[in-house]
């Protein structure tokens, strides 16, 4: 990630968002992006601590400074804040420390509103929380409350903006010179912090096979894509999806979560034993149904991310390994009707790219399965490079 500064912190915690950000290196290989520190939303009195200009999305990151450390927080965007159990009250006991920080994330959501890209919402609190508490609602939203731990805050960019690229580096470039004209980046190094490169556009058809967009039609789509407030614009993104049908040639997605940071929480055996003592970043599971083999398959995906390279190597040594465990299949814990019960005897493989492990198990739907099946480790070596959404 690049970091670049545009004016002063405006909180304490900010220090710590900063060590964070700075943490994960220049490039993608953590995350990637650009962070514009003391950038100055417009028609808003002050700026705000950071805002990450990401391939997916804009997370818009606020710093709160409470007047103590706190074990527990519970920390509603609308209502009382509380520490330990006791209100926490400023000057106007009215306000909630979170109200000027979605007021910013609205004035960042207008000005950014012609990429398309999503807003989010991170509010950074400090100098210490053990633990965070927040609504359903407010985490439905994909805003974030949080202690800015490097691997807490990660886990949380990630969490709340996704993962397909969107914006290419020529369009991240246009932003940024209206988002901070006195900084210039090239192409070439928008195309190392993740941003997509730009496609060639394909040449015309003649004149008389045009098609082109009915005015009327193009008018509803803007007026469609111009409407919402942030609300709309910090939309869902944690928890489960729903299915999505034809995610790739040959597979229909039944579900999918995201468990966030909590791998260990969904492990088992000596595999469990490892995440609880190496923190990862965090754990996406999917369940897919492949029928492109005559018989009905089903599979189960696991992708794991670390901070680098050398842990997730590590994992990936041991999972691979027979007997030791592995990562809960998420059927086991969303039934899936019609699916398999269980992953017993299934085809196994992984692959890494980076600090990312995934991996892949198939198991015959309404047949017995074997883990040395040439059909079932075909379909599992087949999903190690489908894209999952």
């Amino acid at each position: 990630m690049r970091l670049v500064r545009l004016g002063d912190a405006q909180s304490a915690v900010a220090a710590d968002v900063k060590a964070a950000l700075a943490s994960w290196g220049g490039g993608d290989a953590v995350l990637g992006g650009v962070a514009l520190a003391g950038y100055l939303p417009p028609g808003r009195p002050r700026p705000v601590d950071t805002i990450l200009l990401l391939p997916n999305a804009v997370v818009v990151i606020a710093g709160v400074d409470l007047p103590d450390p706190a074990m527990r927080l519970d920390a509603p965007v609308t209502g009382q804040w509380k520490i330990d159990g006791w209100p926490l009250v400023g000057p106007d006991p009215t306000v909630n420390p979170a109200a000027e920080a979605v007021g910013v994330a609205e004035a960042v959501a207008e000005a950014v509103r012609d990429t398309g890209l999503p807003v989010r919402l991170i509010l950074a609190v400090g100098p210490y929380v053990g633990q965070v508490t927040q609504p359903q609602m407010d985490l439905d939203r994909g805003i974030r409350v949080l202690h800015p731990m490097p691997t807490t805050l990660l886990a949380a960019v990630r969490d709340v903006a996704g993962s397909a690229p969107a914006l290419t580096a020529e369009q991240a470039g246009g932003l940024l010179i209206h988002l901070c004209p006195d900084e210039r980046f090239t192409t070439d190094e928008l195309i190392a912090e993740g941003f997509a490169v730009a496609k060639a556009a394909p040449a015309e058809p003649p004149a008389r096979k045009r098609r082109r967009w009915l005015p009327i039609g193009a008018a509803a789509l803007i007026g469609a894509l111009a409407v919402g407030s942030i609300v709309a614009a910090l939309a869902t993104t944690g928890g489960s999806a729903p299915a999505t049908p034809q995610a790739a040639a040959g597979y229909t997605k039944i579900a999918t979560v995201d468990d966030g940071s909590h791998c260990a929480e969904h492990a088992y055996g000596d595999v469990q034993v490892w995440l609880s003592r190496n923190q990862c970043v965090d754990l996406r599971r999917w369940s897919y149904r492949a029928e492109d083999t005559g018989t009905p398959a089903g599979v189960a995906v696991a992708e794991i991310r670390f901070v680098g390279p050398e842990p997730a190597a590590e994992f990936q040594s041991l999972a691979e390994q027979p007997g030791t465990g592995g990562i809960t299949e998420l059927v086991k814990e969303r039934p899936w009707p019609g699916g398999p019960a269980s992953f017993d005897r299934a085809a196994f493989t992984s692959n890494r790219a980076g600090g990312t492990v995934r991996l892949v198990e198939t198991v015959w739907i309404g047949r017995p399965s074997a883990a040395d099946d040439p059909a079932l480790r075909a379909i599992a070596e087949r999903t190690l490079n489908l894209a999952l959404s």
